[in-house]
């Protein structure tokens, strides 16, 4: 037996000798960390403090200390980390990211920043990449890699600043490229067209011809349409819009020197119309009340809010939106701000006298205590009775007590929205409930209320476009007269109250003053002795009389003064063209005389792309037939060939040529571009007898 536990006991002595030196260890580890710590070695201090947690971990300072010191020194370390990555030392930011991972694992800051690190790295590529490619002009591939930056980092400064040159960049080459294509597009250069109830094909067909209008018709557009125009030295846009408008068709350019007509009904326009969607945001108007402006003014249908962000989606043709941004512009405007300058003044005067003579209102003559039979009473005398009360005061007392309460708030208020302003307290008012019960007893339920008493204010101010400010004012002031007990242990109070309502309206600076709101009271109270208290002259010498005598009196100063003022509509928001009533276009459809009409000639962008007139008869006039179709040219010599005049008669005239009374065509030169022609409007006019067949 004694073999057994032999080396049991020396083993249980081993092992109590190892947790006292371990112990010791510990203490000796955590002691040594924390004086460490206070010399400022934080590295060396939290590896101490690990190991003597390590060592001893019941203790539960130790892994307090541990842990708090770890956190505490991960937290500085990641911070120094992101100064050194805000400022561009990404090595640097590297190891302290690093060693916060070593001594903290657990520390998902460093390890996202790390990440962040990585991230940055690649970014800088990207945005280099991105310069390169712009540089060469590749500037959408540039947009791209600037936007793969600014997703892996959206606070990325550099990247912002890539793609928003980048897409500088994109909206200059954009313009650029309209600009461009605007100086060559035919569709500002001058014509001349004279055309009376000519098929519209056919003008069509001459126009294209003559000036190099591509035209492309649509399947639904009827071959039996019919125009009839008189213009002069008016762009080729302005005539083709006024030639579809006559004939209710709608057009869609392709490019800068073609169009596509097509019928203007619901079906064709649904088809055709390209449509746009357009994000707004507002920040200064309800965005609800927004939307309902564009889907009754400009019947809008497409359109959606987020009242959280103040978002408003539209999608629309293009026109619309151009509409619908001016419109919007006009009411997101800063609402004006005022600043109220209040001075309330309450002047409270009392007085309180008490003068005269106190003489005693009752006498009391008593026995002494020890007479308690008839025989000791029959046996007192005068000088064994007690009296009491006669005591006789003179009352010299005048008491005059003035004070003035003054409240100067400021407060700054929005354009038509309540101000307030509460001087004073909130006293509770409790009401207790009993609600019976079958026991007999009563379950009594307490509830609190509170009631304002002191100065309330409220302001509502209005801001004019002439500086001057509508102010809605309500003032109350109240006070406690007194408490009244109810029943149960409730309590209410007796509250006075003064209030005044009105409306001013005071130029930005002026003070106006508002008063008479006053409290006035006087009470006399006498106490005499009857008969001798009422004598005339002498009967004040038997009484005492006592007054009080109150007056207050509530003064309202208030100056407005204009922080923001209305804002002024510009002159392009304040009047918006907006189309007609079955549909919404940006601007007006009208006629501008260009070129010769302008008095251009030589130089110059119209100059350099001439009208070129697309006139021409539209058939040889019907023997005793009033109506006739010309058209006559007056432009200066084009850069471009074109048909020349005489080809385009057969088209509009039919196959007969060659008759008495045909006009003449003008000679076949052969100029760079068609020569001027001027053709008569009328058979009479070339000289051709009436009834020519």
């Amino acid at each position: 037996m004694n073999t057994i536990q032999g080396p049991a006991h020396q083993r249980w002595a081993a092992l109590v000798v190892a947790l006292v030196l371990a112990g010791c260890a510990s203490n000796q580890l955590h002691s040594e960390g924390m004086r460490l710590l206070a010399d400022g070695n934080r590295d060396l201090a939290v590896s101490k403090l690990r190991e003597a947690s390590r060592l001893e971990p019941a203790n539960s300072e130790y892994r307090i200390d541990m842990l708090r010191e770890t956190q505490i020194y991960g937290r500085d370390l990641v911070d120094r980390a992101e100064d050194a990555r805000r400022s561009g030392n990404a090595s640097q930011a590297g190891d302290l990211y690093a060693k916060a991972l070593k001594i903290d694992p657990s520390n998902d800051r460093a390890r996202r920043g790390l990440t962040n690190l990585e991230l940055d790295a690649r970014s800088v590529k990207l945005l280099a990449e991105s310069e390169r490619l712009m540089r060469e002009g590749s500037l959408p591939a540039a947009q791209e890699r600037a936007e793969a930056a600014l997703a892996d980092n959206p606070a990325n400064t550099a990247a912002q600043q890539q793609l928003a040159s980048v897409r500088e960049q994109i909206e200059k080459a954009r313009q650029t490229r309209v600009a461009a294509a605007a100086a060559q597009s035919i569709m500002n250069k001058p014509v001349t067209l004279q055309f009376r109830d000519a098929n519209l094909r056919m003008v069509f067909e001459a126009l294209s011809r003559s000036t190099g209008l591509n035209v492309i018709l649509d399947r639904d557009v009827r071959a039996d349409l019919k125009t009839t125009i008189f213009v002069k030295d008016a762009a080729v846009e302005d005539t083709v819009d006024l030639i579809l408008l006559q004939n209710q068709l709608e057009k869609r350019s392709l490019n800068a020197n073609t169009l596509f007509i097509y019928p203007a009904t619901a079906a064709k326009q649904k088809e055709y119309q390209d449509l746009q969607v357009r994000t707004f945001q507002v920040s200064n108007i309800d965005v609800k009340y927004m939307q309902s402006v564009l889907k009754s003014v400009l019947k809008v249908k497409d359109i959606s809010v987020d009242e959280r962000s103040g978002t408003l989606v539209m999608r629309d043709t293009a026109d619309a939106i151009a509409v619908a941004s001016k419109v919007i512009a006009a009411h997101d405007t800063p609402e004006p701000e005022v600043m109220l300058e209040v001075e309330v003044l309450e002047i409270s005067h009392d007085r309180l006298s008490n003068l005269g003579i106190k003489l005693p209102d009752a006498i009391s003559i008593s026995t002494p205590e020890a007479t308690d039979t008839l025989g000791e009473l029959r046996a007192l005398k005068r000088g064994n009775l007690q009296v009491s009360g006669l005591a006789v005061g003179i009352n010299l007392k005048l008491e005059d007590t003035d004070s003035n309460l003054l409240a100067s708030p400021r407060i700054r208020a929005r354009n038509k929205e309540k101000a307030r302003i509460l001087i004073g307290d909130r006293v509770p008012i409790i009401t207790n409930t009993v609600t019976p019960v079958q026991s007999g007893g009563g379950v009594v339920t307490g509830s609190v209320q509170y009631q304002d008493v002191g100065l309330k204010l409220e302001f509502e101010p209005q801001v004019y476009s002439d500086q001057e400010v509508g102010i809605r004012i309500n003032l109350e002031v109240s006070n406690i007269v007194k408490e009244i007990p109810g029943p149960n242990g409730s309590l209410a109070y007796q509250i006075g109250t003064r209030n005044a309502q009105t409306v001013v309206r005071l130029r930005d600076g002026e003070t106006q003053i508002l008063g008479g709101l006053i409290s006035a009271q006087d009470r006399n109270t006498s106490t005499r002795v009857p008969g001798l208290g009422h004598l005339p002259m002498i009967g004040k010498l038997f009484g005492n009389n006592s007054g009080t005598n109150g007056k207050t009196e509530i003064i309202l100063s208030i100056t407005p003064r204009i922080l923001r003022g209305p804002a002024v509509l510009d002159a392009s928001v304040r009047s918006v063209f907006s189309g007609t009533e079955s549909s919404t276009r940006e601007h007006a459809l009208q006629l501008d005389p260009i070129g010769v009409a302008r008095g251009q000639s030589g130089g110059g962008a119209l100059a350099a792309a001439p009208a070129v007139s697309a006139a021409t008869p539209v058939r040889q006039p019907a023997p005793n037939s009033t109506s006739a179709s010309s058209a006559s040219s007056s432009a200066a010599p084009a850069a471009s060939t074109s048909t020349p005049m005489r080809n385009l008669l057969p088209l509009l005239n039919g196959s007969r040529t060659g008759t008495g009374g045909a006009p003449q065509a003008a000679p076949d030169t052969p100029p760079s571009s068609p020569a001027p022609v001027t053709t008569p409007a009328s058979a009479e006019e070339a000289g051709a007898p009436q009834g020519t067949p």
